[in-house]
């Protein structure tokens, strides 16, 4: 008796990917959002085990200096989707069992480990109520962003420098008229919002301008009856604990695998 059938295919099958979505939304967010706004940017493989689909690659290629990988799905038959990743240099962010072929078919990376947070507290916060500083940023506001990003090495919030406030969702924190801190709405989908991270200056931290950022990011969110996930470094310890305060909890955990890119430090 012959076993199943697995096939490999440069394709992702669409409403298979919305069925998935619904039931876990942020595991398939990025898909959904970037085969949406994005297709010219993404390209897809999939794994399927007789005929049926069981996970896929997304190759983003809209990253200004390396091709990012989410690898998403954990059934055996993704293995083989192995042989088609993009050559070095690229970021794989992958589960932990996919860690040890990823590096053995491209060679040594730097690694970290993220985990994905869902905010699953029943309250709401108000979008009405004002948040002194921090205000969503506008077209006059990017030589600062820009500035402000490209200081900083790490390799999600590098992406800042690239954001048009007029059509992203960004905001930003002012200690005058100096930004201090943003967060982005990287993906926004009728059933989830996935926030890239809170970051504020170090010399700016413990004044309170992290837990606004969220509120006023949460609130946008939840008005429009969205969830809100977001990724956080494991050893990125006071990020986990603000957003365990305001409701998040981890739902899954990914490796970072820096192959030849050099953005993980």
């Amino acid at each position: 008796m012959s076993g199943p059938r697995v096939e490999l295919r440069p394709t992702i099958d669409r409403a298979w990917l919305e069925r998935e979505e619904a039931r876990e939304p942020l595991a398939h967010a990025f898909a959904l959002w970037d085969l949406e706004r994005t297709p010219d940017r993404v390209r897809f493989f999939s794994a399927t085990e007789d005929g049926v689909p069981v996970g896929y690659l997304l190759v983003w290629l809209g990253h200004p200096t390396a091709t990012i990988v989410h690898w998403v799905g954990r059934h055996p038959a993704m293995q083989g989707l192995v042989e088609l990743l993009p050559p070095r240099p690229l970021i794989a962010i992958v589960p932990a069992e996919a860690r040890d072929i990823v590096v053995a078919a491209r060679g040594p990376a730097r690694e970290l480990v993220s985990l994905q947070m869902v905010r699953t507290a029943a309250a709401t916060v108000s979008a009405t109520e004002p948040v002194s500083g921090v205000r969503p940023l506008e077209r006059r506001d990017v030589p600062r962003l820009t500035e402000w990003a490209r200081r900083r090495i790490d390799p999600v919030l590098s992406a800042y420098a690239y954001l048009d406030p007029e059509a992203d969702r960004v905001w930003g924190a002012f200690d005058g008229e100096r930004l201090v801190g943003a967060v982005y709405a990287q993906v926004r989908l009728p059933r989830i919002w996935v926030l890239s991270g809170v970051y504020v200056d170090a010399d700016a931290r413990g004044r309170g301008w992290g837990r606004a950022l969220l509120r006023v990011a949460i609130a946008a969110a939840e008005e429009t009856g969205a969830q809100v996930g977001l990724y956080v470094r494991e050893d990125r310890e006071e990020a986990r604990r603000l957003y365990e305060d305001v409701g998040f909890r981890t739902v899954d955990r990914k490796v970072w695998l820096d192959l030849g890119a050099g953005l993980v430090p």
